[in-house]
């Protein structure tokens, strides 16, 4: 597909927050050079990094791609270190291990085209890993197919997609929408950022799965194969989501509740399997905390989260795999 000039649509400002990150950048910014849509800005924020990855930017000879130092550390901070400097109509987000297919941008900003009202616009993205070459997972937002109550409710407890799998309109990032800076320390702050975007902003779903998610790289900040630090992340989630919730004077629905207690759920299973009792028991205790938040506001509750009650969350888990859940 040749290069198109997308100027009737909207430019386009691309933020990559970079921290050591040498191995990957120049294929991100490349994928980024490679766009069918040209009409976009790079702002490349470098976090401090120490192993070459600011110099590797600045080597790319395009008068589009700036390279910056945020003033503060943390993937957050860069990000809205981005924001503030962005022109662009749109902000795309991408991390420095991962890539855009070249039509991604423009696939998306169709979308915007047919949903003038959208400020989201989330599409896929396929979570690759550099230890299992040519083995792809394609991944859909949350509520994809189902509407926007089934995204608000997922993503009161899960980031709803890959932070580069959406387009955010410049507007709707105000200060009170950027990112959670205080929770730089952790790989859940994006639970947080998406989640006050999609209780405020209209949302339109995008078929694209032009996002490439790389797992698992040597400074990955996620968090999957450690229980215990999952537990904190969802458990700051649900607190900043509760409190933006309650300062709003609303609650959280039934989905919600179910959508937390699902979470803490995982995280049970998941310290069961490497005996770590300590971690199980405060997850499983949660969890059994918003299976009774939900039966105390469900005016119908659905016949799984009856079945999760009679049998006890815990043996209800354990036999799983026998019931649809």
């Amino acid at each position: 597909m040749s290069a198109i000039e997308c100027d009737t649509l909207a430019l386009i400002s691309i933020v990559v927050p970079l921290y050591n990150k040498a191995a990957y950048v120049g294929d991100t910014l490349r994928s980024v050079l490679a766009q069918t849509c040209t009409d976009w800005e790079l702002l490349v924020v470098d976090n401090g990094s120490t192993d070459g990855s600011a110099e590797l930017a600045r080597g790319f000879d395009d008068a589009r791609v700036q390279v910056v130092t945020s003033p503060r550390q943390g993937p957050g901070a860069a990000r809205n270190y981005g924001i503030r400097m962005a022109r662009g109509d749109w902000i795309q987000f991408l991390d420095a291990d991962d890539w855009l297919a070249p039509d991604h941008i423009e696939r998306q900003l169709a979308v915007a085209t047919r949903h003038p009202e959208a400020a989201l616009i989330a599409g896929g993205w396929r979570e690759v890993r550099d230890d299992r070459p040519g083995q792809v997972v394609v991944q859909r937002p949350a509520g994809y197919g189902q509407g926007p109550l089934a995204l608000q409710d997922a993503a009161f407890a899960f980031p709803p997609w890959a932070v580069h799998a959406a387009l955010v309109r410049r507007e709707a990032l105000t200060e009170e929408y950027l990112w959670p800076e205080e929770l730089d320390r952790f790989s859940n702050e994006d639970a947080v950022f998406w989640f006050r975007l999609v209780m405020t902003c209209s949302t339109a779903f995008s078929s694209a799965t032009g996002a490439f998610y790389r797992m698992q790289t040597p400074t990955a900040r996620n968090q999957l194969d450690d229980p215990a630090k999952r537990l904190r992340e969802f458990d700051l989630a649900a607190e900043y989501n509760l409190r933006w919730l309650t300062e709003r004077g609303r609650q959280p629905t039934p989905g919600q509740a179910a959508a937390l207690m699902r979470a803490y759920s995982s995280v049970y299973e998941a310290a069961g399997r490497i005996n770590d009792s300590s971690t199980a028991q405060a997850a499983l205790a949660r969890a059994e905390q918003w299976l009774a938040r939900y039966f105390a506001i469900a005016d119908e509750p659905a016949w799984a989260m009856r079945f999760r009650r009679w049998l006890g969350l815990s043996r209800f888990l354990r036999y799983r795999r026998l019931w649809p859940a």
